[in-house]
């Protein structure tokens, strides 16, 4: 049996809310993209261009991360997220993301704009779909 990783991702608090901001920028559609760090931290944001042109859906191209993560080994870290919005309904994973996720060991981030304020939801997508929430730990570096 697989061992879930650790329980919690920690995100610096200015790539919060850069995440935070660019999803918010990407209204009324879905914003998405990566995170990279060492372990299970989010130390750099990469701003990916939702490649869907439906309402609540996001699509990053295979070759898009490829190339994001390739910049990221430069940088000496590795994909250690996976954000995107939800511009309409709270920050839990839809049927559709558990079902379209490759990241099982990543944490999976969504911005929800659900609500006046923007609520933000961390956690782990196994493959076999269960979903597992991981406490999000904003660090001020």
């Amino acid at each position: 049996k697989p061992k879930r990783n650790a329980e919690f991702y920690h995100i610096r608090r200015s790539v919060y809310e850069e995440m935070v901001s660019y999803c918010e920028t990407a209204l009324p559609y879905e914003g998405c993209g990566l995170l990279s760090g060492k372990g299970v931290s989010g130390e750099t944001l990469w701003k990916m261009e939702n490649e869907s042109k439906r309402m609540n859906r996001f699509h990053m191209s295979a070759q898009s991360i490829k190339e994001v993560v390739e910049k990221m080994a430069e940088k000496g870290e590795e994909l250690t997220g996976i954000f995107h919005s939800h511009p309409n309904s709270p920050p839990i994973p839809s049927a559709a993301d558990i079902q379209n996720n490759p990241y099982h060991d990543l944490a999976y981030i969504i911005v929800s704009f659900y609500k006046d304020e923007p609520n933000v939801g961390c956690y782990k997508i196994s493959s076999s779909g269960e979903v597992f929430p991981l406490q999000l730990n904003i660090i001020d570096k």
